[in-house]
């Protein structure tokens, strides 16, 4: 069950939907790498992978970070997604004055 975003906060869906697929990928290469000889050129690959793994994990949570930190300076509140709390409403006076008003 997908529950309600709140207003302005970022979707998530996207961003993991492409970055679990670029991780399962980069995964399922360096596995195919592993019966491959021991060359300079297969090393090389394989830390090409690997950095891209790390990048993209880095992407993924950090500038999510980011993202928020920038949203909790642009609204300066410390629950940048939350809805603004109404108001509450003024007690309500009565036209009469109290008892034993003196005046």
């Amino acid at each position: 069950m997908r529950r309600r975003r709140a207003a302005g906060e970022p979707q998530w869906f996207f961003r993991r939907l492409v970055a679990m697929g670029v991780i399962g990928f980069a995964a399922w290469r360096l596995m195919m790498l592993e019966s491959a000889p021991d060359t300079r050129v297969n090393e090389t690959i394989a830390w090409g992978w690997i950095l891209l793994l790390a990048t993209v994990v880095l992407g993924y949570l950090g500038f999510a970070s980011a993202q928020d930190i920038a949203a909790i300076f642009a609204t300066r509140s410390g629950t940048p997604y939350a809805p603004t709390p109404e108001p509450p409403d003024p007690p309500e006076r009565s036209p009469e004055p109290p008892r034993n008003f003196a005046g």
